[in-house]
């Protein structure tokens, strides 16, 4: 007698017709086998999707900066700049500063002011000083941006009237422009070959040399000579005002705190110097009563008077003077004229040489003056312990970024150490030995500007004045960007994160005080005498702790990345690896699981075909 299946669905077994045990045929492997299979399948796909996007390059901060109308002007100067939506000048990482630097042609007396930057429809905490300018003042103007890319939008032909720069044609510098800067140079070379203007020697550092400036090779890095000295006082509520010592006395109850860009000339003037035991060329700021005050055009007329050879000018390799990621001799020119040096002699500044001279002179400098930057805080506490490793991780991050490594055929020399959260704590220059304080051979001053032994009574010098002439790329020059731009959306960073401090105040007082500097700091370009060397114990790279508590929190001037924004770290590589292994195991486990399932119960759940 055939065996007679009850009608119902295919495969329907009735009641009781099969043991239980057979029935959690797919019980067992699934939840022995496949469960856990699949949950590692699950996790593998996660891990592996956030490594991924920690691998990605964050998003780049594009800002737009509008300039008042007749920014060369007193009454243009008193007006506050607007930076456009969605980005916010109290946002640490999409901040934007204005400097401004006057010489009188008739004195050849020089000063600084420097512009206040609002958001775009606010109004600043306390309404900026109109400056008084000296009759037939020559002024220029820097932009300085702590995010990726400022453009400058136009006010009633604002852009035009300051002869304002902001690249190459399509092509803009990044996180640098200015307006008027030739002029502005051509100004103080001819006050100077007048006698009319004396620019202080560099002195002598505390390690026996002269002090760097912003042409040296010790100092520089993948895009030298960029961003300012400006700071801004940044309320609870958003709002902004100069940094002056009336504005901080004023707005220290409301919770200011100071901003600072992440300027090459600040870590010089605020960082580098007091370590060293010299001191800035400072001029009076027309905003805060005569109180001296450091800028980019005094820390660049300055190297133009006094820096040794190998002096160091941006070269075409320098990332704001590419484009579309290619050299430009055009676009650098460009930025040369926008702080005071001579057009690229394209025979002998090539990228190669620019690379082989921070490699023989940057870490020698570094190097020498580890014993006393050692005990020097951090500019920016979240990259580095102490100003020493954070030198030597600006200088190990432009190596990279210039090319050096294929252009000289060598490894980048420093290796660094950083602790958990990713602080370099230590680092280490490969195959280099401590060099003596002597400077190298070829570090003799030019004989055009031999600086005075001392700085009390600076001899006059002469600066090179900017070129006139622009050196056509592919037979085309390429023209300035000084047209005003439309206004376009732009990019910018997640939500701001709180920011760090350390305690370095606004001007470079190293008590970490907001007070006036007037009271704590010379208008006399004269070094500070200094303690000699102290050997820093090996493997320690971290400073002591900053006495007292600064009066107004101080942001970070966080270093430099190169290349991405961000990158895959050892963290996120690990992370990938176990992501994958997880994956490719949890898809083979599940596989095998309903495999083994499908062939031990073949023959009851999956009817065979019926024999003839």
């Amino acid at each position: 007698m055939s065996d007679q299946r009850p009608a119902g669905r295919p495969g329907h077994r009735s009641p009781g017709s099969e043991p239980t045990g057979r029935r959690r045929w797919l019980g067992r492997p699934l939840l022995s086998i496949g469960v856990p299979a699949l949950i590692a399948a699950v996790g593998g796909i996660a891990l592996t999707s956030q490594a991924a996007l920690a691998g990605q390059d964050a998003p780049e901060v594009a800002c737009t900066l509008t300039v008042p109308a007749d920014p060369l002007s007193a009454r243009g100067l008193a007006t506050p700049y607007r930076l456009q939506a969605p980005c916010h000048e109290a946002d640490a990482g999409s901040a934007a500063f204005v400097q401004a630097t006057i010489v009188d042609p008739a004195t050849g007396a020089v000063s600084v002011y420097n512009p206040l930057v609002v958001d775009a429809g606010a109004r600043p905490a306390v309404p900026p000083a109109p400056p008084k300018l000296p009759a037939g003042a020559v002024v220029g103007l820097w932009f300085g941006f702590n995010g990726d890319q400022l453009r400058l939008a136009g006010d009633h032909g604002s852009l035009a009237a300051g002869r304002c720069v902001n690249g190459a044609r399509d092509s803009i510098f990044g996180q640098f422009a200015y307006c008027n800067a030739p002029a502005l140079f051509t100004a103080a070379s001819t006050a100077i070959a007048a006698g009319r203007l004396k620019v202080p020697a560099l002195g002598t550092a505390a390690d026996g040399r002269p002090c760097p400036s912003t042409r040296d090779f010790g100092l520089v890095d993948m895009d030298q000579s960029d961003n300012v000295t400006t700071t801004y006082l940044v309320l609870a509520d958003g709002t902004t005002a100069q940094n002056t010592a009336a504005n901080r006395a004023a707005l220290a109850r409301r919770g200011a705190r100071v901003a600072v860009n992440g300027s090459d000339n600040a870590l010089l003037d605020a960082h580098v110097f007091p370590a060293l035991g010299c001191t800035p060329y400072r001029a009076p700021d027309l905003a805060d009563a005569g109180a001296p005050a450091t800028s980019l055009a005094l820390n660049e007329l300055q190297a133009a008077a006094h820096q040794a050879a190998p002096v160091a000018l941006v070269p075409t390799s320098d990332p704001m003077t590419k484009v579309a990621g290619k050299a430009s001799v055009a676009k650098t020119d460009l930025y040369r004229a926008g702080v005071g040096q001579p057009a690229v002699d394209a025979a002998a500044e090539t990228p190669g040489a620019y690379c082989a001279d921070l490699l023989r002179v940057g870490t020698d400098r570094i190097e020498l003056d580890r014993s006393l930057t050692v005990r020097a805080a951090s500019p920016d506490p979240a990259a580095a312990n102490s100003l020493f490793t954070f030198l030597a991780q600006r200088f190990r991050g432009a190596y990279d970024a210039l090319d050096c490594p294929r252009l000289l055929h060598t490894k980048n020399p420093v290796a660094v150490t950083t602790d958990a959260k990713g602080v370099v704590v230590s680092a280490r220059f490969a195959g280099l030995s401590r060099p003596s304080a002597s400077p190298p051979a070829s570090a003799s001053p030019p004989a055009s500007a031999s600086p005075p032994a001392s700085a009390s009574s600076p001899a006059p010098a002469t600066t090179r004045p900017a070129a006139a002439a622009r050196q056509p790329e592919h037979g085309r020059a390429s023209a300035p960007a000084t047209t005003e731009p439309p206004q376009t959306a732009v990019r910018t960073t997640q939500p701001p994160q709180p920011v760090r401090t350390t305690t370095q105040p606004a001007h470079p007082v190293q008590t970490g005080k907001a007070v006036p500097p007037a009271a704590t700091q010379p208008a006399s370009t004269a070094t500070t005498p200094a303690p000699p060397p102290v050997a820093d114990a090996p493997g320690d790279d971290a400073p002591p702790a900053a006495a007292g508590r600064p009066d107004l929190a101080v942001d970070a001037m966080r270093l430099k990345a190169p290349g991405p924004r961000t990158s895959v770290t050892g963290t996120s590589f690990a992370s990938t690896m176990v992501g994958v292994v997880l994956l490719v195991g949890g898809t083979i486990g599940c596989t095998a699981a309903i495999v083994r399932a499908y062939r031990r119960n073949r023959g009851k759940y999956f009817p065979e075909p019926a024999a003839e």
